[in-house]
């Protein structure tokens, strides 16, 4: 994650001044167990394992003073120099780096974990008590209903599921694990809205965690009272991943961990990346964590319509306000009531709607075309680009004012080619589906198909290498997928390229500027083409040749 998008996250979250007075609470979790610790309202905390720590960890791998917190209206945390470092939301510090911790941030300090929490307990601590599931199965047949059954799936660091249900549980509440990061939680007294509630206010503590969820609630005895029915009524999760969203690498995971806290926001978020590297699957991404998934997602892209049937689409129109309008039409800003609209390619946006949409963002009204008075909207943002906006500003080709409105937040999506952990279950993924539309076997991938696919640049990206997967089943047949089935636009294994002794990225870079000369080769130096060819844009192959200083294609002599 970029630095300069860290500290957009870090202006959003900033307290205000009514949360000047709010106190916290530290809960922290590590082999010896879980404690909770209220924080003082001001002054300095230090933690560590020696006698002379504030707040004294039992962790022989934390250094004697670890770390301390500087306490205030804005909490900070200072690494003071630890033998294994200190870790803040996934980000290991240098050794004397500070930086603002919020409620919800999990703090790593040698094999301590610690979350940072408002003290919204009035003093009390809920012991954590964690229950064989065989005992929770009793406990649920012995319990009177109205109650309450949760599941949780979480994916977190470790101790944070722990840290998170200890301080927000009631010691009324029974807790049981029934696999690694699978929690089931019986709360008596609850029924079918309360458990509902329960469960969503616990899974949005995970996520402002840092934890992924998926999260079930039943109630008894609407769903039953036999703890089978129970569970099986809220094993489904309430909330599925969406199809293609695969999270293997370093970066995928952090941009991953992002989206869980900016989702549920309104705040506009700008997704920046190139042709085919995932842009509109991680805005609908967002929009399913965020409080309006169930409302409507609409997409469009701006660089696929010409103007006046782009604004018609985004804004609708009103009967007779041009030639061919027989009707009103509602455009997407207000379809997409109480849901999010998508709209990528957004640097493609015209002048003249650029400063429309301005209006839109800043009022919230929409002003059909033809119209004499503008209508409320009620949509949440979310822009995609491939472009570099704030070049674009700088050589008046689009406007600085709508660059700050749609900037709330910019998330940057790595190529494919530095993401090569996510290659192979992508690969298998698009492999499994083109199978099932073609209602055959899915090919197991050869361990030489394998090596061509992380090897290869993927100048286009997921798109790419989904349209190769794809056509491997149809040239492989009912054979395994070898890499004369992968053969990538027309070229043989991408692992011939020869080795110069560079690091892999200088190989890849390599190997993608010889696709794209050879693309360019191929049509003549029309780069139109040569983009369609490579499944990417051509504004993307444009940017290629800048990079690689060819400030012109190559043409056949």
């Amino acid at each position: 994650m970029a630095s300069s998008q860290q500290e957009t996250v870090r202006l959003q979250d900033k307290p205000d001044s009514s949360t000047r007075a709010r106190r916290y609470r530290l809960v922290v979790v590590n082999e010896s167990g879980s404690s909770s610790h209220a924080l003082p309202a001001t002054g300095q905390v230090v933690l560590g394992r020696g006698d002379d720590a504030t707040l004294k960890l039992d962790d022989a791998a934390a250094s004697r003073r670890h770390a301390v917190l500087h306490m205030g209206p804005i909490v900070r945390l200072e690494d003071l120099g630890s033998a294994n470092g200190t870790t803040v939301r996934g980000r290991k510090l240098g050794s004397g780096e500070s930086v603002d911790v919020l409620p919800g941030d999990s703090i790593e300090l040698g094999t301590s974990l610690a979350v940072l929490q408002t003290d919204e307990l009035s003093g009390s601590t809920n012991p954590w008590t964690l229950v064989t599931h065989t005992r929770f199965l009793d406990t649920i047949r012995s319990t009177k209903p109205p109650f309450g059954v949760l599941r949780f799936q979480v994916q977190a660091a470790p101790g944070v599921a722990q840290s998170v249900l200890s301080a927000e549980l009631s010691p009324h509440d029974t807790v049981a694990s029934f696999g690694p990061g699978q929690f089931e939680v019986l709360s008596p007294g609850r029924n079918t809205e309360a458990a509902t509630k329960l469960m969503e206010k616990l899974s949005a503590k995970l996520v402002a965690a840092g934890a992924r969820v998926r999260a079930g609630a039943a109630s008894a005895p609407v769903d039953g009272t036999d703890p089978d029915q129970l569970l099986a009524a809220c094993a489904a999760p309430s909330s599925q991943p969406t199809a293609g969203f695969l999270v293997r690498d370093d970066a995928m995971v952090s941009i991953s961990r992002l989206m869980d806290r900016v989702a549920p926001s309104q705040i506009n978020v700008l997704l920046l990346g190139e042709t085919g590297s995932g842009k509109e699957v991680l805005a609908g991404e967002i929009h399913r964590r965020s409080k309006r998934g169930s409302g409507p997602f609409l997409k469009l892209n701006c660089a696929a319509l010409t103007e006046s049937l782009l604004e018609s689409e985004l804004f609708g129109h009103e009967k007779g306000s041009f030639t061919g309008a027989v009707k009103q039409k509602l455009g997407l800003l207000e379809t997409a009531k109480a849901g999010t609209v998508f709209l990528d390619e957004v640097g493609e946006l015209p002048e003249s709607l650029q400063a429309k949409l301005l209006r839109v963002l800043e009022e919230r009204k929409v002003m059909r075309v033809g119209a004499t008075a503008p209508e409320p909207i009620d949509v949440r943002f979310v822009f995609a680009t491939n472009r570099d906006l704030e070049a674009e500003v700088e050589r008046g080709a689009f406007r600085r004012d709508l660059y700050y409105r749609i900037n709330g937040i910019s998330i940057s999506i790595p190529p494919l080619r530095e993401r090569v952990g996510e290659i192979e279950p992508l690969a298998r993924q698009f492999l499994a589906e083109a199978s099932q539309r073609e209602e055959k076997p899915t090919p197991e991938l050869t361990p030489e198909a394998l090596a061509m696919l992380k090897t290869w640049p993927w100048p286009g990206n997921i798109r790419e290498l989904k349209n190769v997967m794809e056509r491997a089943l149809l040239l492989a047949g009912d054979a395994p997928i070898t890499p004369d089935a992968i053969a990538i636009d027309g070229h043989d294994a991408p692992d011939t390229v020869p080795l110069t002794g560079n690091n892999l990225k200088d190989e890849r870079d390599a190997a993608e500027k010889r696709v794209v000369l050879e693309a360019l080769e191929k049509t003549g130096g029309n780069q139109t083409k040569a983009a369609e060819l490579l499944g990417i844009s051509r504004r993307t192959l444009v940017n290629r040749l800048t990079a690689y200083g060819l400030t012109k294609p190559r043409k056949k002599d």
